[in-house]
C-alpha cells in the first residue's frame, strides 16, 4: 500500500492540505463546490463570522444530500414496480410456453 496522495486547495483564502486516494482527482472540484457554496451564504445572508457561514454551509449541503437519497429511493421503488409490472406478465408467458413444450414431448 502506498503513501496517501495530497491535495492542497483553497477554500474562502485558507489552504488545507487534503489526503485522498491517488485516484481522486475530484477533489479540486469538491473544494470548488463547497467554496461556491460557502459564497452562497456569505452573499445570501448577515453571517460574517466564518465558522458560522462553515455550519450554515454544511446544513445546506446536508440538506441537499437528504434530498437526493430521498430521489434515489423513489427512483429505486418505481424501478421495483415496473420491474414486477414487466416481469409478472413476462413469467406468466414463459411459463405457458414452457408448459405447452412439456405437453408436445
Amino acid at each position: 500500500m502506498g503513501e496517501p496522495a495530497y491535495t492542497q486547495v483553497n477554500i474562502r483564502g485558507e489552504k488545507y492540505r487534503i489526503s485522498g486516494d491517488a485516484e481522486s482527482a475530484s477533489i479540486p472540484e469538491l473544494a470548488a463546490y463547497v467554496e461556491d457554496k460557502m459564497n452562497e451564504v456569505k452573499q445570501c445572508s448577515s453571517i460574517i463570522d466564518p465558522k458560522h457561514v462553515a455550519v450554515i454551509t454544511a446544513l445546506n449541503l446536508a440538506d441537499e444530500l437528504f434530498g437526493e437519497r430521498a430521489r434515489f429511493v423513489e427512483l429505486l421503488r418505481e424501478l421495483s414496480e415496473r420491474t414486477q409490472e414487466i416481469g409478472s406478465p413476462l413469467d406468466a408467458t414463459l411459463s405457458t410456453a414452457e408448459e405447452g413444450a412439456a405437453s408436445k414431448s
